[in-house]
């Protein structure tokens, strides 16, 4: 009887110190932080989801000046901090836009014929809000004769402005604070490239790298995107 309990006991603690190890996270990352924490406000990262070529990636404004978008079609989706952009709309001469397909049901989703007919298509528009950077606040400030509104309030944040984005997207990662938080919505949405012919699936995931465990500060936003075949 001693043997058996004993036997027991060892096999109670065996499972008691097993590890299990979290999946490894399979999706995208940015490739840098974007937006005002490097003193530009539209600060953009551009995705040809058709090629899988980035413009900005390492750099602001590297290859694609704010405003030059407009009547570019070599790009499909952007970020700017927790701002979203298609070719569409204000944002852009394509025929892009996005369609909001609910919370989860990420894996559902494989096929163009699966997509109702009658699927409702937000395209870009001028007034969602975007956090300003300091420098542009600052210049603005002395620009307009203003005195006495510092760029960030302990109550309110910092300082926005107006931008092109798409007013959809703006639910997808939500920012709320003092103090600081980034929530996404972990719904699924379907990224209708700027030809107009292809089919993306977007979920953002986190603010920050999810293949980062710990030292982590944020804006490298991870997102899993695929193609609808």
């Amino acid at each position: 009887m001693k043997r058996i309990l004993y036997s027991i006991l060892i096999a109670l603690l065996s499972t008691a110190c097993v590890k299990y190890e979290a999946l490894p996270f399979t999706g995208k990352v940015l490739p840098r932080r974007s937006g005002y924490i490097n003193n530009v406000t539209n600060d953009w990262i551009y995705y040809n989801l058709r090629t899988g070529e980035i413009f900005n990636a390492y750099q602001v404004n590297a290859d694609i000046i704010e405003g030059n978008q407009k009547n570019r079609l070599d790009w499909d989706l952007a970020f700017c901090g927790n701002k979203l952009r298609t070719n569409s709309g204000t944002s852009g001469n394509g025929h892009g836009g996005v369609a909001d397909m609910g919370f989860q049901g990420y894996d559902r989703w494989t096929t163009v014929s699966q997509l109702p007919h009658d699927l409702q298509w937000v395209v870009d528009t001028d007034n969602v809000s975007i956090t300003m950077s300091q420098r542009e606040w600052i210049s603005y400030t002395v620009a307009h004769n203003i005195t006495g509104i510092p760029w960030f309030d302990p109550n309110k944040g910092p300082q926005q402005t107006k931008t092109n984005a798409n007013p959809l997207l703006n639910k997808a990662l939500v920012f709320s604070g003092p103090p600081p938080s980034y929530t996404p919505s972990f719904h699924t949405y379907i990224i209708r490239t700027a030809d107009g012919l292809r089919y993306f699936k977007l979920q953002i995931v986190s603010w920050y790298d999810e293949s980062i465990e710990i030292g982590d500060t944020g804006g490298r936003i991870s997102f899993y995107c695929d193609e609808l075949k």
